[in-house]
């Protein structure tokens, strides 16, 4: 995930030795609330390999991957994922940012 806001206190140590990154409500929420550290890419076309990777992910929806999220997050927050992946198949552009802010705020 391209999650924007990188704190160490949002990536923890389990006590099984993995690593888990902690979303912090923006990268899987229901409504769209983009945010980048990666503007330089707006605009740009999103490449043949990525979308054959998210079309791959979007066929899991129907193969119970769908459920296996729901463990996670929210069934609003697994069809808006599912959304989301369908409007950058059929409009494979990396989005631009919306309003002044261009950043991640507050930038340190």
């Amino acid at each position: 995930l391209n999650n924007a806001d990188r704190k160490g206190g949002h990536v923890l140590e389990g006590l099984d030795g993995h690593v888990y990154g902690v979303d912090h409500g923006i990268c899987l929420h229901q409504d769209d609330k983009l945010r980048t550290v990666l503007w330089g890419w707006s605009g740009d076309p999103v490449e043949p390999i990525l979308l054959a990777d998210l079309d791959k992910l979007l066929r899991r929806f129907d193969g119970g991957f769908a459920e296996e999220l729901c463990e996670h997050i929210t069934a609003t927050e697994v069809r808006a994922l599912q959304q989301r992946i369908i409007r950058l198949l059929e409009h494979p552009v990396m989005p631009h940012p919306r309003g002044d802010r261009r950043i991640p705020w507050p930038a340190f």
